[in-house]
């Protein structure tokens, strides 16, 4: 929280004072935008004041007129040009210390001042009138920016009129961003926000030219090429005319719009980062590159895209359209001797990957290649019939016990790793460790031997043995991010505690936001949503614990029913008792997203209420039900004075 007092005296001395070439006792602390305010720091543009034996650069406080007047004048070098004309400013005096820097920017036509005949130096700078200030220096350099699109901002109508042009050519050059779909032109900038702007600034200044404006045509695809045609003015006339089903339109030679296809990474970006309700919002799910979506429309800055249940937008320079016409392979399912196999695309190198065996098919679906967008429901690639065949260790929660011992789980390892292994691995001495957390947290210890399985390539992966990181932990798609421990015990602590200890980002409890219920899954639910880019990612883990079952005698695989929750934007309760008082005194707790899977136990059929079912209950981190947990599943009256009773059905 910033101090009243301190934001009074320091605004001025803060960028003014001395040189970034000061001794610094520490690393200078420079916030979310360290690079841009070094770059600066670097240019001896951004300068700071002693503080304890080091340099301060307040990076997180906001930014006043005269500051940013100033730093204009050190990018334009003109920090002591001569002054040959004079504007008086109602608030300016002669003896003020910041009189010349004032003048030097009404010179230079960096800023003219209010509109009441003042200079406002210590009013703060806001964003719109930061592009004002930077439109009007790339001016007097003979840089005119093309005006960009600013509508698809949801507050793009409160740009006042005098900075509306200024904002457009900003904006459409990059240099100014908005935030969660929002301008906010008339928001605050703080010190590092505004070393980003800046240095875009920098680069765009560095060029020395207008930049080219981009031209649109309507290309035709075929199934080798993308052929263009006709150039028009616009990315809506280029729209417009692109009729065909197998038309696009490009802008210069990137597709930026098509009837029908494919969407995956562009060079640019290492996941396909799906956002809810525009390229500025949250983050639905991230894909790994080569992931393909499901193209559904799009314009010159989005596209709007599906994957699974999820529909979110992509920022267009980190997309690669392909039209239907040009795709190469599809990810499918081959149903093949009782075993479904998983065939995967990569939509950008356009190869498919070795299969992995998913489980057992002992559903009606006969053998043959499927579609399926989540690994349940299946259509058959020759005669179009729908097929539905859950996975049981892809749907089991988490949270249940395994039967089988530590040393059952050891000689899993010992007796079935692939014949390349010739040497004994850490696997297969862990199980006294998986037990142990299965014994005081109530994990799987059945699923963590299948991580581990996953992520070390049966225990041989060195980058993660030489870093005793047996699950991943902080691997990141276009960087070495895996994290080094100490030790094996370190790195099963930081699990259980990126598992359900870290409050504000676990995947098993909801009071955070990775929370999509404690089973595997995929990108629709589960743990699969947010621990991994591969969308498959809960469907091999499911595939190792299948495997492990089938050697180990098959105790595990469909020892419960599975149910799961219906009800669309609600929360499903679990009772005491199969029962609905008024008072709901008997709520256990509630599930939170549709289509939550739950292990039953028994049926249960009540005259007055219906059929219930008792199911395992959720107990995990401490927390130990004592009273058994039952759900309603159908046959009662519609509401016992609740709007929503919250239905679940068995998982078949």
């Amino acid at each position: 929280m910033k101090k009243f007092l301190c934001f009074l005296v320091l605004p001025f001395v803060l960028l003014l004072g001395l040189g970034a070439q000061g001794v610094s006792a520490e690393e200078p602390y420079l916030g979310y935008f360290k690079d841009s305010m070094q770059e600066l720091i670097d240019l001896n543009i951004l300068r700071g004041v002693p503080v304890n034996g080091g340099i301060d650069y307040k990076p997180d406080e906001t930014i006043t007129r005269l500051e940013f007047s100033i730093l204009m004048l050190r990018v334009l070098d003109q920090e002591d040009i001569e002054i040959t004309k004079v504007t008086n400013f109602k608030d300016v005096k002669k003896t003020d210390w910041f009189y010349e820097a004032v003048q030097r920017a009404a010179q230079l036509k960096i800023t003219s001042g209010k509109s009441d005949g003042t200079f406002a130096p210590k009013e703060h700078v806001t964003r719109e009138q930061i592009a004002s200030m930077m439109n009007n220096v790339l001016e007097q350099k003979g840089i005119v920016l093309p005006e960009g699109d600013i509508s698809t901002f949801s507050d793009y109508k409160k740009v006042s009129s005098y900075a509306g042009t200024s904002m457009k050519r900003i904006v459409g050059a990059r240099i100014l961003a908005g935030t969660n779909n929002k301008l906010n032109p008339q928001g605050d900038a703080d010190r590092g926000m505004t070393s980003a702007f800046l240095v875009r600034m920098l680069d765009v200044l560095k060029k020395g030219e207008k930049p080219v404006s981009p031209k649109y045509y309507v290309g035709t695809a075929t199934a080798t090429e993308t052929v263009k045609g006709k150039e028009y003015p616009s990315f809506a006339d280029a729209k417009a005319a692109a009729t065909g089903a197998n038309q696009v339109v490009l802008k210069d030679n990137k597709i930026i719009y098509m009837k029908k296809g494919q969407v995956t990474n562009s060079s640019l970006s290492a996941i396909l980062d799906i956002k809810d309700k525009s390229v500025s919002g949250s983050t639905l799910i991230g894909l790994e590159k080569g992931t393909a979506a499901e193209y559904i429309e799009s314009d010159e800055h989005s596209v709007k895209v599906k994957f699974g249940k999820r529909t979110g937008f992509v920022k267009m320079e980190n997309a690669l359209l392909i039209p239907e016409i040009q795709v190469k392979g599809r990810s499918y399912y081959k149903v093949t001797k009782g075993y479904i196999y998983h065939y995967t695309f990569n939509s950008f190198t356009n190869t498919y990957y070795a299969p992995y065996k998913y489980g057992k098919s002992d559903s009606d679906m006969p053998e043959g290649e499927y579609y399926s967008d989540n690994g349940s429901t299946y259509t058959n690639k020759t005669d179009g019939k729908k097929y539905t065949a859950y996975q049981y260790f892809n749907m089991m929660p988490l949270y249940t016990k395994t039967s089988y011992t530590a040393e059952e789980l050891n000689n899993f390892v010992k007796e079935n790793k692939p014949d390349w292994i010739k040497t004994e691995v850490v696997l297969e001495t862990m199980g006294n460790k998986f037990k142990a957390i299965e014994a005081e947290h109530n994990i799987n210890a059945m699923y963590l031997l299948a991580h581990a399985i996953h992520e070390t390539k049966w225990g041989t992966n060195e980058k993660a043995l030489v870093r005793n990181n047996l699950f991943g932990i902080g691997a990141q798609d276009g960087t070495d991010g895996l994290i080094e421990f100490d030790s094996y015990d370190e790195c099963l602590d930081t699990l259980v505690f990126n598992l359900i200890t870290k409050k504000e980002d676990n995947y098993f409890l909801e009071s955070s936001y990775r929370y999509h219920e404690a089973f595997l899954g995929n990108k629709d639910l589960g743990m699969n949503v947010f621990y991994a880019t591969d969308p498959y990612w809960g469907q091999k883990i499911a595939g190792f614990m299948n495997q492990i079952d089938e050697k180990l005698g098959g105790k595990e695989r469909n020892k419960y029913d599975i149910a799961i929750t219906l009800v669309e934007n609600a929360k499903t309760k679990v009772r005491k008792t199969p029962t609905v008082p008024l008072d709901h005194s008997n709520i256990l707790y509630q599930l939170k997203w549709t289509g939550t899977p739950v292990l039953v136990l028994d049926t249960v059929v009540t005259e007055k209420e219906g059929t219930w079912l008792e199911v395992v209950p959720k107990n995990i981190e401490g927390v130990e039900y004592s009273s058994k947990a039952y759900m309603y599943s159908h046959g009662g009256p519609a509401s016992h004075g609740e709007k929503n009773m919250g239905r679940i059905e068995l998982a078949k």
